[in-house]
């Protein structure tokens, strides 16, 4: 029998609609949460009242007891990685890292600033454009290249593809987090305004290793209003308007303006773009859609729980888009913190976490062949490392003043 245990999580837009809050909020009900991409899209969530932004570690760390993969075609960051890794406390008992997934350095960040992208494409300059072309090229130095030069990176380096499908043979859900939206899509999307990758529901299993006849459900996320980076990032086929615009529309009391997680830009922002929208359905596919941003319809409905208790206004919105969409809502953002959410799942659209999963037979072990063990993992990063030339390795995961 074929377990179908794998969801997907993916973006209907051009990023942005606040898939880090969907992801960190279904957590909970997951062994594994898988993220693909690169360090360029930053995932915004709140935990315990905190704001954390993460472009490399999958926001499912909201859930202390799921395991964290990065996928064989992500794209990583060392100097970000080292950052979040520090942030939560992850030990390899927690995340893996794909041997085969791409490391972007300051080198490629510089290839693209010097290819001017930023003007011609209102790039991020992160580098990820450059470090792809690098791997289709066959010139890249892989992440198990860097691991093998850097003892605390090694622990993190093992076959994710093996570990995530030893998961779902056991039936544990698995969370797939996409990055970015179907706009920004490589073979999709607004060519050439776009990102470097595919970024469907479908190229998430890929990105993954994962068969699609594992795939159970796949939840779109969206925004009320469409949002694009700064500067000349592309058309979005509905008319532009403003943030003063949103906050009149609204009614909100405080002006409404959003920047870009990564590069610090005020985002343009648009009226509803059905054209890409329903595009991203025909492809995605989703079985749910989760809504965010509902209080830029009607301020007064910020933190809202309940649907009952939101404005005829955004229950009508709700509604319309519904019909519109062929699709249920099921997951409605009224703000930014994870109590900011109104769940209308039923239990059949709920995942169920295996507990105690380790009773199953079933525990990762690393390229050295011990357990995933916390203790066993502090023990040899708190020992002194040299590398080859015996020389004191530059310490980056674990420092304390990130």
């Amino acid at each position: 029998m074929t377990n179908k245990v794998v969801d997907c999580v993916a973006g209907m837009q051009w990023g942005s609609e606040g898939k880090g809050k969907v992801v960190a909020y279904l957590a909970k009900e997951y062994n594994a949460v898988i993220r693909s991409g690169g360090p360029q899209a930053g995932h915004t969530f709140y935990l315990d009242g905190m704001k954390y932004v993460n472009r490399q570690v999958p926001c499912g760390v909201a859930n202390p007891d799921c395991k964290l993969y990065l996928s064989a075609n992500s794209l990583v960051n060392i100097d970000v990685l080292a950052k979040e890794l520090s942030c939560f406390s992850i030990y390899p008992d927690r995340l893996m890292i794909d041997d085969h997934a791409m490391v972007v350095t300051a080198e490629h960040a510089e290839m693209e600033r010097l290819a001017s992208l930023k003007e011609k494409l209102a790039s991020t300059l992160e580098g990820v454009g450059a470090a792809q072309s690098e791997k289709v090229w066959r010139r890249a130095k892989l992440f198990d290249f860097h691991a093998s030069e850097d003892p605390e990176l090694y622990f993190f380096c093992d076959d994710t593809v093996r570990a995530i499908n030893e998961q779902i043979n056991n039936g544990h859900p698995v969370l797939l987090e996409g990055t970015q939206g179907f706009g920004l899509c490589l073979n999709l999307g607004s060519y050439p305004f776009v990102t470097s990758r595919d970024v469907t529901a479908s190229a998430l299993l890929s990105d993954a290793g994962i068969s699609p006849k594992h795939h159970n459900q796949t939840i779109g996320v969206m925004r009320t209003y469409p949002i694009r980076v700064g500067g000349n990032s592309g058309p979005t086929e509905s008319k532009e308007i403003d943030w003063k615009e949103v906050t009149r529309r609204s009614r909100s009391p405080d002006p409404i303006l959003e920047y870009t997680t990564v590069t610090g830009r005020v985002r343009r922002v648009f009226e509803q773009s059905y054209p890409v929208l329903d595009r991203a359905m025909t492809v995605n596919r989703p079985d749910q859609i989760a809504l965010m941003f509902l209080d830029y319809i009607n301020h007064d409905d910020f933190g809202k729980t309940s649907f009952d208790g939101l404005s005829p206004e955004s229950q009508e919105y709700v509604y319309s888009l519904e019909n519109r969409l062929g699709t249920p809502i099921t997951l409605i953002g009224t703000g930014p913190e994870e109590i900011h959410m109104i769940d209308r799942r039923t239990e059949e659209q709920r995942a169920v976490p295996v507990s105690e999963p380790w009773l199953n037979d079933f525990f990762p072990s690393n390229t050295y062949g011990h357990p995933w063990d916390s203790g066993f993992i502090e023990q040899f990063i708190d020992r002194k490392m040299t590398d080859r030339q015996g020389e004191p390795f530059k310490r980056r995961i674990f420092l304390s003043d990130y």
